[in-house]
């Protein structure tokens, strides 16, 4: 069990650290994201989505704070379903439906990690 809790928490993880990493390293391109979502603020909403993504990743990653990390993106990732993955209107509804359904497989790990809590092969664990 704890081994596969492990694994879970890797395979979660990795999507944001990626994620905020890419952006942390592109700053230009995590603005222009941010105005192409339609978004304002450009600087602070970018700033605060790689913070989430990064500070959220290293915790669930390392198993320090996990529960609360796992909140952090789950909310995060339930909002940018919403607001970003899935407009009104979308060009591509199979696409965005697709996207959805692969946020709601995310906030579901979430949920499990929440429940569970990181296992005995994490920081946490280490006492």
């Amino acid at each position: 069990m704890n081994l596969s809790l492990l694994l879970v928490r890797c395979c979660l993880s990795a999507v944001f650290l990626f994620s905020g990493f890419d952006k942390l390293f592109d700053w230009a391109e995590a603005q222009r994201e941010v105005v192409g979502f339609g978004l304002p603020m450009p600087a602070l909403f970018a700033a605060a989505t790689i913070g989430v993504q990064l500070g959220g990743g290293l915790s669930v990653l390392l198993g320090f704070y996990t529960r609360f990390g796992s909140l952090l993106l789950m909310a995060f990732t339930a909002a940018a379903t919403l607001l970003v993955h899935w407009p009104v209107g979308a060009p591509n509804p199979t696409m965005a439906l697709t996207t959805s359904l692969e946020h709601l497989a995310i906030i579901g790990g979430f949920v499990l990690l929440t429940v569970t809590g990181p296992g005995t092969l994490a920081l946490a664990g280490r006492r």
